[in-house]
């Protein structure tokens, strides 16, 4: 680490390829930290770089739990970073850039990568005490650079001019690998993009009808609407194929709510219950207007059950706090009463957005014994 903190910049000066310096990133480091820090090989992989052709501006070591991933554009690793200027390294718990800027694009790629760190150190319980720095400075100006320092989820710096010990800084990749581990842990059996995917919901809106609290959702719905305004409201039934399930922490697949959609349909209903626009409710704290409640006529649960997407207006109905109780929790007899004027109102909307679904059935759904009917 000496020598690499030294010597760098000039070697950048003199050419690549076959440089010693490039030798001691690329071999001599990985097999220090694999018999210096004990790493299984059947279980770590270890890669340094200098760059391919050029000298990078950022030389990096990075260490891999095989089972999550072998590369650093994605997934989650321990990496040295090596400041642009040559005035220490960082050891950061860390999160492929590329991943976030091929998927979203550089802006809202920066935004998703940075949200995720922060959701993930969040949610550590093994995070060492002297590794809780929150931000790191690569001194650098490339993409890759700040890519490094938005992925940073925790970790520690070492300045060139006081550098640690051989001792203090094993014993710092150990405690690190502990929590490397947890969130080897945290990722389960689902991939990278599933656990992606899965700890942004709520940032992106969205939430999973039977994990969620329904409060939650609710008032996420509510403050969605205090950025939209009534001219924002586009009305366009079409239909939309469903959408990947997200899959939760047990394993399972479920379908997501859009919270920003359902506010624009309480919105539409002029914030009144589709049951009856007389009922009266309380006024909202966070819309100022008549509280009501989205209500997906066919729950997000059934899903699986059709090919189109039924988090759609079509599918998203108004309704008040004693409705929406009552066609949850109501005597079969008053779901049904329920049921029946919300069907008749929304069955042509649901049909022009590829829902097909007798009264029968839907009675069914919502655990109504049925006799028959259409």
């Amino acid at each position: 680490m000496e020598r690499i903190l030294t010597e760098y910049q000039q070697a950048r000066t003199v050419g690549g390829k076959g440089h010693p310096l490039s030798e001691v990133v690329r071999i001599n480091m990985k097999e220090t930290l694999f018999k210096e820090a004990g790493l299984d090989p059947n279980i770590y992989h270890v890669v340094g770089s200098v760059g391919i052709g050029l000298w990078a501006e950022i030389p990096w070591v990075s260490i891999f739990i095989k089972d999550l991933t072998i590369s650093a554009t994605r997934g989650y690793y321990i990496v040295y970073l090596f400041n642009a200027d040559g005035s220490g390294l960082y050891v950061s718990l860390n999160q492929g850039w590329t991943y976030f800027k091929e998927k979203y694009g550089t802006k809202i790629g920066r935004e998703k990568i940075r949200d995720t760190a922060l959701i993930v150190r969040e949610n550590l319980n093994t995070m060492p005490q002297n590794m809780n720095l929150l931000s790191i400075d690569l001194k650098g100006r490339g993409d890759l650079a700040r890519g490094y320092e938005l992925g940073h989820i925790c970790g520690r710096f070492y300045d060139a001019d006081n550098l640690s010990s051989s001792e203090e800084i094993l014993n710092d990749l150990q405690g690190l690998l502990l929590t490397y581990k947890e969130v080897e842990g945290l990722i389960g059996n689902r991939s990278i993009e599933q656990f992606n995917d899965y700890i942004l919901l709520n940032e992106d809106g969205l939430f999973l009808e039977d994990e969620a609290s329904e409060e939650e959702y609710q008032f996420a719905v509510q403050e969605s609407v205090i950025s939209k305004k009534s001219d924002d409201i586009h009305v366009e039934d079409q239909k939309k194929e469903r959408p990947e399930p997200t899959v939760n922490k047990g394993g399972r697949k479920q379908w997501t709510r859009n919270a920003v959609l359902a506010s624009k349909a309480l919105m539409f209903s002029n914030y009144t219950c589709e049951i009856e626009g007389s009922h009266e409710t309380f006024i909202s704290k966070s819309t100022n207007m008549p509280y009501v409640e989205s209500h997906h006529l066919i729950p997000m649960a059934r899903q699986k059950d059709f090919q189109y997407d039924l988090d759609q207006l079509a599918n998203l109905i108004s309704l008040c706090p004693l409705c929406h109780r009552l066609i949850h929790l109501g005597t079969d007899e008053e779901k049904e009463k329920l049921l029946r004027k919300l069907f008749d109102q929304r069955r042509g909307r649901l049909e022009t957005i590829g829902i097909e679904i007798t009264f029968s059935d839907l009675k069914r759904v919502y655990g109504i014994s049925t006799n028959g009917g259409v």
